[in-house]
């Protein structure tokens, strides 16, 4: 769902009719843009957003000259409400796609997902999406100051750090951001206007004064207020506007200008004080009101206005269209004529603007303005100061008209303000569940804050959306179920609502029963139209049965939640539901049709300009981990590393996921230290996501199958005494599906161990603790295990020395991965599995599939030999980076040459076809019926035209020849 939008903090503020050109900052902010930032950082007054308004509409001028002419310009007008990160990036993407429609959706669709938004990640899909932008364009962050939340800060900066090449930014601020502001300067990527920059000259000060303002004062009075303002443009102003109110006759002028300007001392604060008194004072006693009481405002329109002072008056010029102007001599008439009663809210705004009264038009049509904001400030104080009892009645009309037009969560701001609770607690309450469904978590969380605790415990319904947000945010599930007592029992909620949290909560805790049931009590409950709701719990009812076990009623479950899901729009559960059915079919040792369900998931998750939604993060980590599977590295190692990058913007947990694949790659690779990073990387996001444990003891698995597969038998020893691996094994455990942690992981945890006592040549403890957990795979269906079991039983009976056993548990699982195509199951287990494989390749077994193994293996000794090589040469470090970097050098010239230097004889055709089998020279003579001799003449010729050094290199030339 939307967040919805104000479009006047998008509007570029127009040209302001008593602007005072300034060539000179215009040169200097157009020689910037060939730089990465331009901050124009000054105290309140001293004509930024004025300035770079003048600045963009003369990069947008027909008629526009130098660097910016052709660019396009966003503009963002900040506030404090863009504290809550997924506020200030729906309106970032927002301002962006003033210049790009489209830009950004994907960004939009990870503020909209369940968990908090991980800002790098989301950015830096942003950042290609910038980068793709034809055509330079320009970004301007006006009232920075306002943003103090260190994410965003963070945020920006990584965005400074990779800004794409079409993309310029403006920061407009009152104090210096906490950004890179030093590095930036030092590398000659800054441009810098400061409040010696902005400050009026003489001539400037000038300028205003006499032709803007037209005051017609002397020039050494001039100087002096310029002197004494220090250049200061909204002293300027106000001093003029003083001398305008204090000045009735023509020839005063002068001595009133002369007193006034020596009266004026101190800093800028009492400067500012004394003026807005002069202002004020100055001004008739409605108007003083009108500003007074409408500075609770962040905004003004004059329905509102009217509506925040109590007035029902509709003037005579009142049905006139917006943007339609009566005269200043007309409206001046009324106000200083005492007919103020006459005149609308809107009318009043329009006499303000145009007596320069500090308040700024946001569109175009001039219906919303606001006031100068330390003029706000001070006008807010005053009023607290003359009528402090007033203020309450204010925010609560304020609210009501909010309310009343659809603006929620300003109408909650204000009652929240008026500290109407009772009220404010009953509008949070109408948009708790869209709010959250738009992951405005921050923003509900503070709002809760601010309610009284008693308020908030007595409503159930605000009760469980509070512990929806909890839940979202990680926090512990104690803290959960203690919001989630205040639940139970509440009049008038529906049960269903609260069994779909229940039943999600009994799902990170393993309880699949207590899920399932719950799932289905909901689906009961819930009403029919409640297809949101309804959707995510046939989500849970789904991943309940396929975790229990029940592949059938799983599938059917999430062919139904992907079919609904659609239907509604819902593609974030669409999608999980589709990579959830490829999950089925991989237990199922289905690798192919796993495959194309991620391509479907990839099809959902793939908005109409082709860009993919972060959720397709999950199905790019599938296909990473079956490009895996089938030796493709390099492909899988690509489709994960994208595939964490989108999915940590939406889901922190399905990114663990991502990283624990990624460790396996990396160590198929032969990189040691980027498995070991990549791993840690998982721990550390596990350790983050605080609602569950089980994501942690995944971790630990992931690294104790590590540890075995690198010889660390110290540590996965430790590991599996920890565990009580080291104690008699209860099997049925393993048979009890409420059981979370036996049923579901003892199994893995139960293979490594396995592996680990045949690295420590104990083969007999291996093969008791095998075979009854095969019968149990078979009966679960758990195919792709069953394979694994076979694997295993085949090296330990090959380590006992029965052969004829170790090459029918061997048949048994090549029977069941051949169709399939599986590799890195053989491959990992290294040389024994080689061994054993040449005895399979010399019986026939599987001939075909049988060589393509052994020409796995033999690429895989090849690579290692070649990382040792390196290691030997001092490059140990190559190729051992974090993800994204590459694993490989380029192939040596010899393998890349385009053609044979003579074509194979149809005897060396024959031998070649024997290479990848790995059999030795004597089984390639028995094999074809030739002497020993004969076949090493044949390859030796085979080695000189192919112009291969190695057997591994024939095999990989032939390959590239189409010749195997």
């Amino acid at each position: 769902m939307a967040i919805p939008l104000l479009a006047t903090k998008l509007y570029v503020p127009p040209v302001r009719p008593e602007l005072v050109p300034r060539p000179r900052l215009i040169e200097r902010l157009n020689d910037g843009l060939r730089r990465k930032l331009t901050l124009i950082s000054a105290p309140a007054g001293f004509g930024k957003t004025t300035l770079l308004s003048e600045w963009v509409h003369s990069l947008l001028s027909p008629g526009g000259r130098g660097q910016g002419e052709g660019r396009r310009v966003a503009w963002l007008s900040l506030d404090e409400g863009d504290n809550d990160p997924a506020r200030f990036w729906a309106y970032f993407v927002a301002a962006l796609q003033t210049v790009e429609a489209g830009i950004g959706k994907g960004v939009l669709g990870a503020l909209q997902s369940p968990q908090p938004l991980p800002v790098e990640s989301a950015l830096a899909a942003l950042i290609n999406e910038l980068a793709a932008i034809p055509g330079p364009f320009v970004l301007i962050l006006d009232d920075y100051h306002l943003v103090t939340a260190q994410p965003v800060h963070d945020a920006i900066a990584f965005l400074l750090d990779h800004l794409p090449p079409p993309m310029h930014l403006g920061i407009a601020t009152r104090a210096d951001p906490p950004l890179p502001i030093a590095r930036l300067r030092a590398r000659g990527q800054l441009t810098e206007l400061r409040q010696a920059d902005l400050r009026f000259t003489p001539g400037e000060a000038k300028e205003f004064l006499n032709q803007m303002m037209e005051l017609e004062i002397s020039a050494d009075d001039v100087s002096a207020l310029a002197s004494r303002t220090e250049g200061w443009i909204a002293g300027l102003q106000m001093a003029a506007l003083a001398l305008q109110a204090t000045t009735s006759t023509p020839g005063q002028e002068t001595e009133r200008a002369t007193s006034l300007i020596r009266a004026f001392s101190g800093s800028n604060r009492y400067i500012l004080d004394y003026l807005v008194e002069e202002v004020l004072q100055h001004q008739p006693e409605s108007v003083q009101q009108f500003l007074l009481q409408t500075s609770i405002l962040e905004r003004l329109c004059g329905p509102l206005c009217d509506a925040v002072l109590g007035n029902q008056r509709i003037s005579a010029s009142a049905n006139r269209q917006v943007g339609e102007r009566v005269t200043f001599a007309d409206l001046r008439f009324a106000i200083c004529d005492l007919r103020f009663a006459d005149l609308n809210g809107h009318e009043v705004l329009d006499y303000l603007e145009r007596a320069n009264l500090f308040i700024v038009p946001l569109d175009d049509r001039r219906e919303w303005y606001r006031y100068h904001r330390l003029l706000s400030d001070l006008l807010r104080s005053r009023l607290l100061q003359a009528q402090p009892d007033l203020v309450p009645t204010l925010h609560r009309r304020a609210s009501e008209w909010y309310e009343q037009h659809g603006l929620i969560p300003e109408a909650i701001e204000h009652a929240l303000s008026a500290g109407d609770f009772e009220r404010a607690a009953h509008l949070v309450d109408q948009v708790a569940e869209a709010t959250l469904m738009r992951s405005e978590i921050v923003t509900f969380l503070n709002w809760l804050e601010r309610l009284p605790e008693t308020l908030v415990h007595t409503r159930p319904s605000l009760c469980l959306f509070h512990a929806w947000a909890l839940l979202s945010s990680g926090c512990p599930l104690d803290i959960v179920e203690s919001r989630l007592e205040d639940v139970d029992g509440g009049a008038g909620l529906i049960p269903g609502k609260v069994n779909v949290l229940r039943a999600f909560i009994a799902i990170l805790q393993g309880q699949m029963s207590s899920a399932v049931e719950l799932a289905r009590r909901a689906l009961d409950e819930l009403p029919e139209d409640d297809l949101f709701v309804r959707n995510v719990a046939t989500w849970i009812l789904s991943f309940s049965h396929v975790a229990a076990g029940d592949f059938e009623a799983g599938s059917q479950a999430l062919d139904e939640v992907v079919r609904t899901g659609q239907q509604i729009g819902n593609i974030l559960i669409a999608t999980r539901a589709q990579t959830h059915l490829a999950g089925v079919h991989i237990r199922l040792a289905h690798l192919r049709q796993a495959r194309g369900c991620y391509e479907r998931a990839l099809e959902i998750a793939t908005d109409p300009q082709g860009r993919r939604l972060p959720v397709a993060g999950m199905a790019m980590i599938g296909l990473g981990e079956l490009e895996r599977e089938w030796n493709n590295l390099e492909t899988a190692s690509r489709y994960l590393v994208e595939g964490i990058e989108l999915t940590r913007q939406w889901s922190t947990f399905a990114a663990l996921e991502g990283y624990i694949m990624l460790a396996r790659v990396r160590q198929a690779q032969g990189d040691v230290d980027g498995a070991g990073k990549a791993l840690e990387r998982a721990r550390q996001l596990a350790v983050q996501f605080r609602a569950t444990d089980i994501d942690d003891l995944f971790v630990a698995i992931s690294q104790a199958q590590l540890w075995v597969a690198q010889g660390n038998l110290a540590a996965a020893g430790r590991w599996a005494r920890e565990q009580g691996l080291d104690q008699d094994i209860d099997w049925a455990e393993l048979d009890d599906p409420d059981d979370y942690v036996s049923y579901h992981l003892r199994k893995y945890e139960y293979l490594i161990l396995a592996r680990m006592w045949l690295a420590q040549d104990q083969p007999d403890k291996a093969l008791s603790l095998l075979e009854p957990l095969r019968l149990r795979m078979e009966q679960q269906g758990r195919t792709r295990l069953v394979i694994e079991i076979h694997v295993l039983k085949a090296l330990a009976f090959q380590a006992q020395g029965d052969v004829a056993q170790a090459l029918a548990c061997l048949e048994q699982a090549l029977s069941l991965a051949e169709p399939e195509g599986y590799v890195r199951l053989f491959v990992d287990e290294g040389e024994p599995m080689a061994g054993l494989l040449r005895h399979a390749a010399a019986r026939g077994i599987a001939a075909g599939y049988v060589s393509r193994l052994l020409a796995a293996l033999g690429a895989e000794e090849q690579r290692s030999r070649g990382t040792e090589g390196q290691r030997s040469r001092g490059t140990e470090g190559q190729g051992s980076g974090g993800a994204g970097e590459q694993e490989f050098s380029p192939a040596p010239p010899h393998l890349c040459s385009p053609a044979l230097i003579e074509p194979l004889s149809e005897r060396e055709l024959q031998v070649l076809r024997l290479l990848p089998t790995a059999l030795s020279s004597t089984e390639m003579a028995q094999a074809l019926f030739v002497s020993v001799n004969t076949v090493r003449s044949h390859l030796k010729s085979i080695y000189t035209r192919l112009n291969a050094h190695s057997r591994y290199e024939a095999v990989a030339r032939a390959k590239e020849l189409n010749l195997l």
